[in-house]
């Protein structure tokens, strides 16, 4: 008997188990396979031995299961708890209360451990009371986020205590974003890298089938469109989502955009010369984000400003409004001008379109113009009426098991549910009160919902992740997969096909036959070489410092994190950033009489330091 009387582990399972002994292990199985309990399992069996065989020291080291999302954290605690015998399950996430006594596992998101870890007060979260780090969805340290900090901190960790290492095992249905032959032996080589994995365990897909485990993704339906581009967009064969804002401001530069795509921006510009206006009065600079080629960082920083500024005051209004519109603005950039109807019940949903009696004549002619174009229904979305006939179809093939996800993309921070509301929507999705749930990629990875039976995306997939995790939420052999939209460089055909490429890499990837690490090093050495010609830029560097590290850090795949920004009694604001990755990790302070100049000086410091490690290394 395994875990419990009502759980058996599949005979795929078990043998995943039993390959992991002491090794850094990732296990690549699909979406819907079991590997959760695969995890708990060796947790398991290895609280079975400590207890029988080794000292109290020992046994009171705990692991570590780090989870992507906070939707995650009480779902995998609960399935960790029912699998694990007598086993203290301890959670921890943003907004609840952290643990203050022992427990034999700790299911945290990683930013939330990186909190823990730096507010130290009770010695519950150091690396000595560890011996386990689970990655769930370890893909995710292939990018600039928290699981690649404490990938690294366990590396070097593990440098300087070879007689406590702590073990770690990566999860996940898809390992890799990316594409051709070479770049997938590239990121798997990072990842085993990363992680010090000695070995890559992923049952093939005949021990899955005989273990009882069904597949269902190749029964995704695409919608052949049944609408047409509207007259005056960027033509679909011209569309390149790498190129997505370049396009864009070049056809405002060359006056080729649509006509309610230009009101959209004029409006947009109003707003933000009101602000700017504004800020002349108190002597303060606005800088508009719209040059950034991340779409969601200009509503981000709307929705930062709004929240600096004094509640209820003119600039918390103006900024407010303006996320709106950047919202608006960044669907129409996204779609490539297509999506009207879509911008229009935006606005008109979020108040868009008021007028608050003291803007300018500017601004409020903008919104008149733009109100009288939606006013005479003339903004039409054959694709949202698709979607509309899709849900009454798959509602009545269903009946009244119908449980839908629908997928898509992020909309803004402001709209973002609290963690409890959350929980709540998705407790009423599980138990049939909400049949329909509309949901960003927060819950692509990792969402458990057995019943659900229909998942649309909305959106079109970026990569082979996207393909695994999204129509991975409805794993019922009656299921029904739909795909509303293609990027025409990546079809459903093309993804399958690198899909498949990646899983026959990823079952002949040895990495202990893999690329030596020292040429692993060579090559992170070589990136900082070729970023090298940013530093170089003292202007750039001394006018936008923040910018140019965090595209320095983009390139030589490292972490820029900002620690903490706070105001002493001295009102000046004091801003710690860290830039780090296997090579290095340099601090810079900076202090400021707002947290922009902080930032600034603190990344300007690290800049400083990093182009005179360069001339010393590189002869630069």
């Amino acid at each position: 008997m395994i875990g419990s009387s009502k759980m058996q582990l599949r005979k795929y399972q078990q043998d995943v188990v039993d390959a992991i002994g002491n090794d850094n292990a990732i296990i690549k199985m699909p979406t819907g396979s079991g590997k959760t309990f695969v995890a708990a399992e060796f947790m398991r069996r290895r609280k079975e031995y400590d207890e029988g065989k080794l000292k109290l020291e020992t046994r009171r080291r705990a692991a570590l299961f780090l989870v992507p999302a906070c939707d995650l954290v009480a779902q995998q605690k609960k399935a960790l708890k029912a699998w694990i015998k007598d086993c203290d399950v301890a959670e921890y996430m943003g907004g609840i209360s952290s643990p203050t006594t022992r427990f034999d596992v700790l299911v945290s998101t990683p930013q939330a451990f990186l909190t823990l870890q730096q507010n130290e007060v009770n010695n519950l979260f150091t690396w000595p009371n560890y011996w386990l780090c689970v990655f769930d969805e370890v893909h995710h340290v292939l990018k600039q986020h928290p699981y690649r900090i404490i990938a690294h901190s366990i590396k070097e960790w593990n440098e300087q205590n070879q007689e406590r290492p702590i073990q770690t095992i990566g999860l996940s249905a898809s390992l890799t974003y990316a594409f051709g032959p070479k770049e997938v032996q590239s990121a798997l080589r990072s990842l085993c890298y990363d992680l010090s994995i000695t070995k890559m365990i992923s049952p093939t897909q005949e021990e899955l089938i005989s273990g009882g485990y069904i597949p269902n993704d190749g029964n995704i339906e695409t919608i052949q469109k049944p609408w047409q581009v509207p007259d005056g967009v960027v033509p679909e064969d011209e569309r390149k989502p790498h190129l997505v804002h370049q396009t864009f401001i070049e056809r405002i530069h060359n006056k080729s955009i649509t006509p309610f795509a230009l009101k959209v921006y004029k409006v947009v510009r109003a707003i933000e010369n009101e602000i700017e206006n504004e800020c002349k009065a108190r002597t303060e600079t606005f800088e508009s984000p719209l040059g950034n080629k991340k779409l969601n960082s200009w509503e981000d920083y709307a929705h930062r400003m709004k929240n600096d500024a004094v509640i209820g005051s003119s600039m918390q209004i103006l900024f407010q409004f303006l996320e709106v519109w950047y919202v608006a603005l960044r669907i129409v950039v996204q779609s490539w001008e297509e999506e009207q109807q879509l911008v229009w019940l935006w606005l008109i949903f979020h108040d868009g379109l008021h007028k608050h009696g003291w803007y300018s004549p500017r601004l409020e002619d903008c919104l008149d113009s733009i109100s009288r174009l939606c006013n005479r229904n003339e903004l039409e979305s054959e694709k949202l009426e698709s979607l509309k006939r899709t849900l009454v179809e798959k509602r009545k093939l269903k009946g009244v098991s119908f449980r839908c996800i629908v997928f898509k993309s992020k909309i803004t921070p402001s709209i973002k549910v609290t963690p409890g509301d959350a929980s709540r929507c998705i407790e009423q999705f599980r138990s049939g009160d909400i049949n329909i749930l509309v949901a960003t990629a927060v819950i692509e990875e990792g969402f458990d919902v057995p019943e659900a039976n229909v998942v649309i995306s909305y959106d079109h997939l970026k990569d082979t992740v996207e393909l695994a995790q999204r129509f991975g939420r409805a794993r019922q052999t009656t299921s029904s997969l739909t795909l509303m939209s293609e990027r025409r460089d990546r079809p459903l055909s093309a993804l399958r096909d690198v899909k498949r490429q990646q899983d026959s890499i990823i079952k002949d990837f040895d990495p202990s036959k893999s690329e030596n690490f020292a040429r692993q090093q060579q090559s992170l050495k070589d990136r900082h070489r070729a970023a090298f010609s940013l530093l170089s830029d003292t202007v750039r560097c001394e006018s936008s410092p923040l910018e140019v590290l965090n595209i320095y850090a983009a390139k030589t795949k490292a972490v820029a994190k900002t620690e903490y920004i706070e105001a002493g009694s001295d009102k000046i604001f004091r801003c710690k950033i860290s830039f780090s990755n296997l090579l290095l990790t340099i601090e810079g302070k900076g202090e400021g009489n707002t947290k922009k100049q902080s930032q600034h000086q603190a990344a300007a410091s690290i800049l400083i330091q990093m182009r005179e490690r360069g001339r010393k290394e590189y002869g630069l």
